[in-house]
């Protein structure tokens, strides 16, 4: 075979999409240059003919060189249980035997002769014919994690996941009444007269509090994921460091255990009334801030560590925390520790990448001598979380006790920084020579490259762990689960490092193997799922999701007709959630004076042709809303022109329309309710717009902010969303 060929053989064998369709129906052919930087990022030898047939036999051998797959994820099934066999074909009349372990501590067993099962196909591996046989059992088990061995010869064990077939739905949702409505909000954007400058778990306690009591059964937020430590300058809360791990910045530091009788937690009222007071959030002061309070309180809380605090709550607390996480946290700890070693000052970090050879691997012998020689400031990175934690599941039960029935719905983003600690704790399952982006549309023409890194699918397949532990730590305390491009479940586009967008493609993912744990954690977890599926989506992919109970995202900005026209409320697909907006994406009043236009134009993202005709395009989309409004039954009491400031009845208008739509669930943004006109963020800018900085225009403790929710509140009602259960306690 020649190079070209062998190169396609291989790309398909890994999942590499050798074209899509792009949002404007044309055919793109991914480019000769990408497979070869693709293949390379994934581990492979392109360099030659002789490198690359031995890719292509690797790639094509691997699930034939071991009995059992490492990972079986199945759905259970009351029908039986098969399970696939690689086995040596012999002329032995050899019995063998099966047994499964369930994580619950039952166990089932069974024995069988190889030349009984069904034949799938054969290969010879290194002068040896295997077979692939399945094994169907008449009964399965219950859903969990479990283990599979099979003895023989010798003995091999997998792991074995039986998953339900659809994700958990809150009874608020089930059934032609399950009309609800509820919040969405940013969290770091929520002023209080009591925060140090950046909205906290405080503050969304109180936000969810007066939803709860106004009838919402949900608060949507943003992720909470870990940032970098020492690049504060960079909050986008898309590009974590750890998605295991949680944000500090969150921590209201005035909470914590000790603080009213440590005066060096105590920052002066001055310094205070400075953050709150600005228009943007002042990360680097106000991490500056809350840290040195946190080591303040926590030299406190050494002293209780070191003496003889065995008996108190909060040092047993911390312990079975840091046990129950452990080793995820150990390695987050030292990571953090190293960064602050091997950085300058705070904005000066350097990528784990360029740190001491001998830090570039968590299990390494330097690691260890590090828990060893700064075991007091491992501790700490440890104690951070460890607050975190709590004052968020504080905040979870205080808002289903005030009325919040489903609860916080959290927000998982696509991927993770490739200086984070994520990479650095799991570099087998991160591609690191790609980043995750997206192909060309509308809104970014020349395509985009967030800068994060995607799992790598091979390796996924030989252990979902890392998977499974992210869903789990971001479902903890959550009544939902947002995640953002879901479709990267089934394939993500793709860029090597370092190229531009148009040199990327779409790499698959293990789609019926991740939506079965994701279903089974969401189920474990009473947690709903919903995905956001905007963009170019695979064939089907909706229909997927709707199967497998996943609610889609309905955001009115592109809920339209083929012919332009917006979608009649009643029109709107039932298992979504209805919204104005996502965080990409300018608010209700934005949209309609066209700042986020002028913003595009004045970053240089739009050129001034650009810029004209999507004045234009505008025009006609705020008429067509005029008059879908009006179809419906809200009327503006003008004419829409798109020219003028949005008009007062906007935002009452808008929410009647999504609140009457046929959604299950209705989510008004926080930014619409209380007016706000720019953007959260502006894809395609860095330095040139303040993204994820931009805070509210009222404290949470004015009347007008609770005043709008309940304002909200009666419009939902007016249109039949209210609660259908008593607030739990």
């Amino acid at each position: 075979m020649t190079w070209e060929t062998l190169l396609a053989r291989l790309a398909a064998l890994v999942g590499i999409e050798s074209s899509y369709i792009d949002i404007y129906g044309r055919r793109i052919d991914t480019p000769l240059n990408a497979k070869v930087r693709i293949l390379a990022a994934l581990g492979f030898d392109v360099s030659s003919v002789s490198s690359l047939t031995a890719a292509v036999v690797t790639a094509e051998e691997e699930p034939w060189r071991r009995w059992l797959t490492p990972w079986m994820v199945r759905t259970a099934d009351a029908s039986g249980l098969d399970l696939d066999l690689f086995l040596p074909a012999d002329d032995s009349d050899q019995q063998w035997r099966w047994e499964i372990a369930f994580e619950d501590g039952a166990t089932d067993y069974g024995t069988f002769r190889r030349e009984n099962l069904v034949m799938l196909g054969a290969r010879d591996i290194d002068s040896c014919r295997i077979e692939h046989r399945r094994l169907s059992l008449q009964r399965s088990g219950p859903i969990g994690y479990h283990r599979v061995r099979v003895s023989g010869p010798s003995e091999v064990e997998a792991s074995l996941v039986l998953a339900p077939h659809r994700c958990h739905v809150p009874q608020e949702l089930e059934g032609p009444d399950g009309r609800a409505w509820g919040l969405a909000a940013h969290l770091y954007t929520l002023r209080s007269q009591r925060n140090w400058g950046v909205g906290d778990f405080a503050d969304l306690d109180r936000l969810c509090q007066i939803a709860g009591e106004a009838g919402a059964s949900v608060v949507a937020t943003n992720p909470f994921h870990a940032l970098l430590p020492r690049r504060p300058s960079d909050p986008s809360p898309y590009s974590p460091s750890s998605r295991i791990f949680l944000n500090p910045i969150y921590i209201d530091v005035s909470a914590v255990p000790g603080f009213p009788n440590c005066l060096a937690a105590q920052p002066s009222e001055a310094t205070l009334s400075v953050l709150r007071k600005i228009e943007f959030v002042d990360y680097p002061n106000v991490v500056a801030t809350k840290l040195r309070a946190l080591e303040a309180l926590f030299e406190g809380f050494c002293a209780l560590l070191d003496g003889s605090g065995e008996g108190d709550r909060e040092v047993q607390a911390f312990r079975r925390f840091s046990a129950e996480a452990s080793p995820s946290l150990q390695h987050f700890a030292a990571f953090s520790v190293l960064d602050e070693l091997n950085s300058g000052p705070i904005g000066e970090a350097i990528p784990w990448s360029r740190w001491p050879s001998a830090f570039h691997t968590p299990d390494g012998p330097a690691v260890d001598r590090l828990a060893g020689e700064r075991s007091e400031r491992l501790a700490f990175h440890q104690y951070l979380q460890f607050i975190a934690d709590r004052q968020l599941g504080q905040t979870a039960d205080d808002a289903r006790h005030a009325g919040l029935n489903i609860g916080i719905i959290r927000d998982l983003a696509l991927g993770v920084s490739p200086d984070g600690a994520d990479a650095w704790m799991h570099q087998q399952a991160f591609a690191n020579g790609l980043r995750c982006g997206a192909p060309p549309d509308y809104f970014h023409p020349h395509g985009q490259e967030w800068g994060v890194v995607p799992f790598n699918p091979l390796a996924l397949r030989r252990d979902y762990s890392p998977f499974i532990a992210t869903v789990r730590a971001n479902m903890r305390y959550a009544g939902g689960l947002r995640f953002d491009h879901v479709a990267g479940l089934q394939r993500q586009f793709v860029v090597p490092l370092g190229e531009q967008t148009g040199h990327g493609c779409y790499l698959n993912f293990p789609r019926e193997e991740l939506f079965a744990i994701l279903a089974l954690e969401s189920r474990r977890g009473s947690c709903l799922v919903l995905g956001e599926d905007l963009g170019t989506l695979p064939d089907g992919f909706r229909d997927h999701m709707r199967s497998h109970a996943m609610f889609s995202c309905a955001v009115l900005y592109f809920e339209r007709l083929s012919d332009g026209r917006f979608r009649s409320p009643h029109d709107y697909p039932a298992q979504s959630i209805a919204s104005v907006a996502t965080h990409d994406l300018p608010t209700l009043a934005g949209y309609w004076e066209g700042r986020d236009i002028a913003a595009r134009r004045r970053v240089g993202i739009s050129s001034a042709t650009e810029v004209e005709e999507t004045q234009q395009h505008r025009l006609d989309d705020c008429r067509r809303l005029s008059e879908a409004l009006a179809s419906a039954g809200f009327p503006l009491p003008a004419p829409a022109d798109g020219t003028q400031q949005a008009p007062s009845e906007l935002v009452d208008a808008i929410h009647r329309f999504l609140a009457a739509s046929s959604t299950r669930l209705f989510l008004a943004q926080l930014d619409d309710l209380l007016g706000e006109v720019d953007q959260i963020n502006v894809p395609g800018t860095v330095d040139t717009y303040p993204n994820w900085r931009r805070k509210l225009s009222l404290d949470v403790e004015a009347p007008a902010f609770a005043d709008a929710i309940a304002r909200l509140a009666r419009l939902c009602h007016e249109q039949g969303r209210a609660q259908r259960r008593k607030p739990q306690v």
